[in-house]
């Protein structure tokens, strides 16, 4: 059995893209602005201004240094005022609840 030679090229083209996915990557890697200690020095003033907002800090999510928000409660509308990723990093937000100082 004889295969013509643009079938041939075809299934070599094929071969090579199927080798070649499994060679991707298994999630996407982020280029960092810097350390998250700069990164959350850069970023948390323009965070705090939004409504709800009561402070940012710095995590740990399945071993991925991340970008904490703290809110005071959950809402829609929060959450689409936040980005996905501060410098590189995952935003997580996570509720803390009202927060005061203690009376003197």
């Amino acid at each position: 059995m004889q295969i013509a030679p643009d079938t041939l090229l075809r299934l070599a083209a094929l071969a090579l893209l199927v080798a070649g996915l499994g060679c991707a990557p298994a999630h996407k890697t982020t280029v960092k602005e810097g350390p998250i200690h700069e990164v959350l020095e850069a970023h948390t003033a323009e965070v705090m201004r939004l409504p709800g907002v009561i402070g940012t800090g710095e995590g740990s999510d399945n071993g991925e240094r991340v970008f904490v928000v703290f809110v005071n409660r959950r809402s829609p509308e929060l959450e689409a005022k936040l980005p996905k990723q501060i410098g590189g990093y995952n935003v997580i937000v996570r509720v803390a609840g009202d927060v005061s100082a203690p009376p003197r």
